[in-house]
């Protein structure tokens, strides 16, 4: 077996191939839809869990500080969309 690195409806998993399956290794597959998060959201949150090498609890308890970077790098991207929401609306204003 080999360690691959495993696409699934848009989520980056770290998984073993034989070739024929995979076998998941992380991040765990359902673990952000499990506390309830929105698509998008929750993939995005996923991928960078992945990125970061959040792969289990024992990775989270190491890197403490990785997974609070995991939330707020995800929500970053919601503040900049919502910022340029909030131009685009006083632009619309100011146009009429």
């Amino acid at each position: 077996m080999k360690i691959i690195e495993h696409v699934e409806a848009g989520r980056k998993y770290k998984a073993y191939s034989d070739g024929d399956g995979v076998v998941i290794i992380g991040p765990p597959d359902g673990l952000v839809d499990e506390i309830g998060l929105p698509e998008p959201f929750a993939t995005r949150l996923h991928n960078i869990m992945f990125m970061r090498g959040l792969l289990c609890y024992d990775d989270v308890v190491r890197a403490r500080g990785s997974l609070l970077g995991s939330l707020q790098e995800a929500l970053a991207i919601d503040v900049q969309k919502l910022n340029e929401k909030f131009f685009s609306y006083e632009k619309e204003t100011e146009d009429e």
